[in-house]
């Protein structure tokens, strides 16, 4: 059996959703830790430790990119062969660990140079699929895939990504500097930039939820996000156009999403003028490539 450690990444973490994760992905691994963006969590040391992790408290918000850096290294140090990540809002499906490690073995098998593999997600509060993205190289395809498939794709959301550990030892850290959103994107980027796929798996099943609330414009649903998040998606997404190891048609794609997302969010995000003024200053800083952290700790 492969050697599979988890890393979960904390900030001021909801006690019972916590909780859900760590009691469905403990049977499923060999251990973990647990990488708190700050000085305690909601739950005893004896039900972390029960579950089988290590708990490591950054004191202050070191941001996402950083967090997984430090759980790689830890898990490293363990000498494990495979990583799982996850982010704090999200609850595996019991087979969903057992469910990669098999589709990566069968994809290796097959000839296949895997840098890691996601699984489908299901929103937790609409149970809806959310669609995969199919490599970029100008246009922007969804796609979910059945049961019993793998599909390449263009990169792999943080939560439930199970990634070899030689592949990240190879492929090197998550961008310190991005903080939070794009993180896990520009990773993925840097390694198909090197030569490695990545595969989203249909029978492994994750509930993620995506974004901070899920409201209703015009008959669609919209995923609202903070100010402050949209600040570092437009930040983030800005300063991506400036990596070389990026395509010129995925930039192209992605100016053209951030764009949509500025006109959609102006319309539906509520108070407007304060997320306009997140993404005007997200725009700024990414371009000028001024990567602190704004108005204190997200």
């Amino acid at each position: 059996m492969a050697k599979v450690l988890a890393v979960v990444v904390t900030y001021q973490p909801d006690k019972v959703l916590l909780s859900k994760l760590m009691q469905a992905l403990a049977p499923q691994v060999a251990g973990g830790i647990v990488v708190n963006n700050g000085q305690n969590l909601p739950l005893p040391d004896t039900f972390v430790d029960q579950a089988g992790f290590a708990v490591r408290h950054m004191i202050t918000n070191v941001g996402v990119a950083t967090a997984l850096n430090v759980g790689f290294q830890w898990a490293q140090a363990q000498a494990a062969e495979f990583v799982i990540t996850f982010d704090q809002d999200s609850e595996p499906a019991p087979d969903m660990v057992s469910c990669l490690v098999d589709a990566y073995q069968t994809l290796v098998a097959s000839g296949h140079n895997v840098g890691a593999v996601g699984p489908q997600q299901i929103d937790s509060r609409t149970g809806h699929l959310s669609p995969f993205i199919s490599p970029i190289s100008l246009l922007r395809r969804k796609v979910i895939p059945a049961n019993g498939e793998c599909l390449a794709v263009d990169h792999l959301i943080t939560s439930g990504c199970l990634v070899p550990m030689h592949v990240w030892a190879m492929a090197g850290r998550f961008l310190d500097e991005l903080f939070i959103d794009y993180v896990d994107i520009e990773w993925s980027l840097r390694l198909r930039r090197q030569g490695w796929q990545l595969f989203g798996v249909g029978n492994a099943k994750l509930m993620h939820a995506i974004g901070d609330d899920v409201t209703s414009w015009r008959g669609r649903q919209i995923l609202q996000h903070t100010p402050l998040r949209h600040y570092f998606m437009f930040r983030n997404g800005i300063y991506l156009q400036s990596l070389s190891h990026i395509s010129f048609g995925w930039k192209l794609a992605d100016a053209f999403q951030l764009f949509k997302k500025m006109l959609l969010f102006i319309l539906a995000g509520h108070p407007r003028c304060t997320h306009f003024r997140a993404m005007l200053r997200g725009l700024r800083d990414g371009w000028q490539k001024h990567m602190g952290q704004p108005w204190g700790q997200p």
